[in-house]
């Protein structure tokens, strides 16, 4: 659970320093951080080992964008891991 809640502060903490770059800006990353907890809880149920590979992934991400890294990265993440708890 710890890990759901990294998402959402990671988010929350884009709204100040992010550009907006095409259609990812901070509120499309708020948004998404959203319905990827809510994603990671569905990817959890069916499997847990991937759940945490996952929010490894995301924790490594967070910490790339606090490095300067593009926020379109995160985006796209985001957009692959709603889609993977869809399928």
């Amino acid at each position: 659970m710890k890990k759901f809640i990294i998402v959402g502060l990671a988010a929350i903490s884009f709204s100040s320093a992010a550009q907006a770059q095409d259609n990812c800006t901070a509120e499309a990353i708020q948004t998404k951080s959203g319905e990827v907890a809510t994603a990671l809880q569905g990817i959890a149920a069916k499997d847990p080992d991937r759940a945490q590979v996952l929010s490894g992934e995301i924790e490594d991400l967070m910490a790339a964008i606090q490095n300067g890294a593009d926020i379109r990265t995160v985006c796209s993440f985001f957009d692959n891991v709603i889609s993977e708890a869809a399928s």
